[in-house]
């Protein structure tokens, strides 16, 4: 009996001790198991902090790289990341002061690739909850973002004939900002004026970098006048592109022209001279659109201007009003010249003479030379003549063949053309077709909207409409915002 209940004692106590060690058992494993949930929920959280903040430092770094151009970059970068990622984030208990930490933001420069890169970087402390079972008490979390910008080289080409009139303060402050928004130190800028003939204000310097404030005080404030010489505008605009040395241009090489009207006036050896002259018509037929008086059904015949500057120089030696069909010429300039000529340039190798009308480039699907051709040939000259109908087309011809030129440009990077066009005229349909000169604007810019859009090798630019002077700033804004993109 005693051995019995002796063994009965010992059955009766082994449960306890089996109930005590699974006890110790359970409070481990619940141990490791809330260790394990804790590490799962403070990792969550520290992903979704991490998550913003390189949604922070990605945005800062973006807006930091638009800003190169002006302002203060690092000061964007700060607003942006700051905007994103408020300091109570998450309970995280620090995170990067722009103004204090010197890793924040860093911008290098590569001269020879043409390339600006932004990094920010920014760190995060997030305090940890069930972790700290395991004695980690915080998180550390970083991002790295980092956004480029392709330096620019471009050419600015500004209308200034007398039709723009009382809206040219509106334009001149539009193109003041577009200037403001490029990078000095690294951008390269060229300022091109047109009117009766053409002047390069401001030309483009082989080094990197323009000076800003020169460059915005040679926009003109009072409007120089004349006509639209915007085939010798855009020659010139091209020729400040090719003067940079090859081997060190930019990556965006970009002309950017305004004009309210359209192209009138043909550059040639008109009369012996030892230089460059325009003649050139006004515009046609009279359009019921027209509140400024600025078309007619008998224009003038107007030459020569001197095409060394933007005014053309003294009054036209020649001016005749005609019926603008007429086959009527004027004294002085009575056949049309085999090709252009352009004697003021500074780039090696640049063409100096083009046709006056083309068989591979299209109007509307027809060839050039079909659909806004010259006439009336006189096979004894082996001329045309300088009748409205031919200068009005060889005008509107040769801008287009000099813009196509420039667009398949040989140099280090190929050429992209903007346009803005203003005001009513450049939607009333002119000249011999008759066509709308935005309707041109659009085919020299490459825009895909034209009907004839180039693919590649050539690349596709685009036309902007400004109503009214009001609009011109935002047309401007518009091709800033372009730029940006493709600089990215």
């Amino acid at each position: 009996m005693f051995s019995k209940g002796t063994f009965m004692t010992r059955q009766a106590s082994n449960p306890s001790s089996q109930e005590g060690f699974a006890l110790v058992y359970m409070a481990a494993l619940l141990a490791v198991l809330l260790i394990f949930t804790g590490l799962a929920v403070d990792t969550g959280r520290a992903y979704v902090v991490k998550a913003q903040l390189t949604k922070a430092v990605d945005g800062a770094a973006l807006a930091a790289a638009r800003n190169l151009n002006s302002g203060s970059p690092k000061a964007e970068a700060t607003r942006i990341f700051q905007a994103n990622f408020p300091t109570t984030y998450m309970g995280i208990s620090s995170v990067t002061d722009p103004a204090t930490d010197s890793s924040f933001f860093n911008l290098t420069t590569d001269t020879a690739s043409g390339v600006n890169t932004v990094t920010v970087t920014a760190s995060a402390v997030l305090p940890t909850t069930f972790m700290q079972l395991a004695n980690f008490t915080q998180v550390t979390v970083t991002s790295t973002g980092q956004a480029q910008r392709r330096m620019v080289d471009l050419s600015l080409v500004l209308d200034v004939s007398s039709s723009i009139g009382s809206k040219w303060t509106a334009v001149h402050d539009a193109t003041v900002s577009f200037i403001d928004t490029f990078d000095a130190a690294h951008d390269r800028m060229s300022l091109v004026e047109f009117g009766n003939g053409a002047s390069v204000v401001y030309p483009m310097a082989a080094s990197r970098g323009f000076d800003k404030a020169t460059l915005e005080a040679d926009v003109p404030t009072t409007l120089p006048g004349g006509s639209t010489l915007m085939v010798e505008g855009i020659y010139r605009a091209w020729d400040q592109l090719r003067s940079v040395p090859a081997g060190t241009q930019s990556g965006l090489r970009i002309i950017v022209l305004f004009t309210d009207g359209a192209s009138n006036g043909v550059p040639a050896n008109w009369d012996g001279s030892t230089y460059a002259k325009s003649l050139r018509t006004w515009d046609f037929p009279h359009n019921a659109n027209d509140p400024d008086s600025q078309t007619w059904d008998s224009p003038h015949i107007d030459g020569l201007y001197d095409t060394r500057s933007a005014t053309g120089g003294a009054s036209p030696s020649y001016s005749a009003t005609v019926p603008w069909n007429s086959t009527t010429t004027i004294v002085g300039a009575a056949w049309m010249p085999t090709a252009t000529w352009h004697t003021q340039h500074v780039s090696s190798g640049i063409p100096t003479s083009f046709p006056l009308q083309s068989s591979t480039l299209k109007v509307n699907g027809v060839a050039q030379n079909s659909a806004r051709g010259l006439r009336h040939f006189d096979v004894a000259s082996g001329k045309f003549p300088a009748e409205v109908w031919n200068i009005n087309n060889a005008a509107r011809n040769v801008l287009e063949i000099i813009a196509d030129a420039a667009r398949n440009d040989n140099g280090d990077y190929p050429i992209r053309i903007y346009t803005i066009g203003m005001g009513y005229l450049v939607q009333d349909l002119l000249g011999t077709m008759p066509e709308t000169p935005e309707s041109i604007l659009m085919r020299i810019a490459n825009d895909k909207r034209s009907a004839d859009h180039q693919g590649a090798p050539q690349l596709d630019g685009k036309y902007f409409y400004a109503a009214t002077a009001a609009d011109v700033a935002p047309a401007f804004q518009g091709i800033q915002n372009e730029i940006v993109r493709l600089s990215k």
